[in-house]
């Protein structure tokens, strides 16, 4: 997962034995997923958030100005994987080398959280964060900073709360995890603050349009907004090894051993993501709804119904589409110059790079991982 962590403009005061703290908002974009659903273009050497998919800038570059207004760039710390660290000072070349935090290993969010806490308690232990994803696309940037300003104001009056910012369904899916919300706790500039009955799985499709129906659910847009002292307490009471872990590794910040000791204690550490481990066993939880013009781009359904005006329009990316009688299909090509022709063809993704070649139904694209794995099954790694 990496992250990119950035101060707002608002601070408070804080006293902790006996030394004044700045309280601050930090935000930590996550940027270590795969992506493997958009398979040949999103690999292990590049995925998905460092290609342009939705406009001429990258998903990680936009995620950043999504929140540029908020933030100084002294202020960015980016947490990456090995194989991810060039893209990061490629794209995002105005953070300083010495702010991109490198996680030695894959060990899925708890882990990547855990470390950014830690990391994040050194220079600013009362801090609130937002933790983002940076492979999503937002169409209302500024209805979704005024989302995380009110999340900020609630968690800095409810120091105890995790608040996760879900999205108002507009029809059942199946790919996204639900919130099941409860009662208002209170209204903040105009948006209310929910409690959270319970979080629930990626439904089947009854399940699904049960949901929708009933109302009063959000889909986990895998967004929050918590303190840190309260996140690493979470991690003391629900994952005590991995809380020992994570002080093992601050004990050796700011000296000669850093990097020896997270390169050591990282991969050690349980692979299994925050929301099992940790968030859904809180009580003190409260969402937000936001209608921001979310899209997790998780597929290349996804993508191509973000990128057309309706679900039977066209689109396309890098290549020049030319079709007759073809419909709701997307072509995508690595090499601008190409022309990708279609006649006759309906509910089609068409994916062209150097060295593979995707040709399935729309509606089966979320059966590409199924293909990545198949690919590792037959040893053809040098393709992922």
């Amino acid at each position: 997962m990496a992250s990119i962590a950035l101060k707002c403009f608002i601070v408070y005061g804080t006293l902790l034995g006996g030394i004044i703290y700045l309280s601050i908002m930090v935000i930590v974009l996550r940027a270590g997923g795969v992506g493997s659903r958009l398979w040949p273009v999103s690999r292990e050497a590049r995925p998905k958030q460092f290609h342009a998919l939705t406009s001429t800038r990258t998903m990680l570059q936009e995620s950043y100005d999504r929140v540029a207004s908020l933030v100084s760039v002294d202020e960015v710390f980016v947490s990456t994987n090995v194989h991810s660290v060039a893209h990061v000072q490629t794209q995002l070349p105005e953070v300083p080398q010495a702010h991109i935090i490198v996680e030695p290993a894959r060990k899925d969010t708890a882990a990547a959280i855990g470390l950014e806490s830690i990391l994040i308690a050194h220079e600013h232990p009362d801090a609130v964060v937002a933790s983002l994803g940076s492979d999503h696309s937002v169409k209302r940037d500024e209805e979704f900073r005024a989302v995380l300003r009110v999340a900020e104001k609630f968690v800095q009056a409810h120091p105890e709360y995790i608040v996760p910012i879900g999205i108002q369904p507009t029809q059942p899916d199946t790919g996204y995890g639900y919130i099941q919300c409860g009662k208002k706790i209170e209204s903040i500039d105009g948006h209310d603050v929910l409690s959270v009955k319970q979080f629930r799985e990626k439904p089947d499709l009854q399940h699904a349009k049960q949901f929708v129906r009933a109302g009063g659910y959000l889909w986990n847009a895998n967004m929050f907004v918590w303190k840190v002292s309260t996140i690493l307490e979470l991690y003391k009471t629900h994952m005590p090894e991995m809380y020992a872990q994570l002080q093992e590794i601050a004990k050796a910040l700011g000296t000669t051993k850093e990097k020896e000791v997270i390169e050591c204690v990282y991969p050690q550490m349980e692979k299994i993501a925050v929301d099992y481990a940790i968030i859904e066993k809180t009580p003190h939880i409260a969402a937000l709804s936001a209608d921001i013009g979310w899209s997790d781009i998780g597929d290349w359904a996804r993508l191509k119904d973000e990128l057309a005006e309706t679900e039977m329009d066209d689109a396309s990316i890098g290549a020049t589409h030319m079709s007759i009688k073809s419909h709701n299909t997307l072509v995508y090509s690595a090499d601008p110059k190409k022309v990708i022709a279609t006649i006759g063809l309906d509910h089609l993704i068409i994916v062209d790079t150097p060295d593979a070649l995707l040709v399935c139904n729309k509606y089966d694209s979320q059966a590409v991982k199924e293909m990545v794995d198949l690919l590792k099954e037959k040893g053809l790694e040098h393709l992922l």
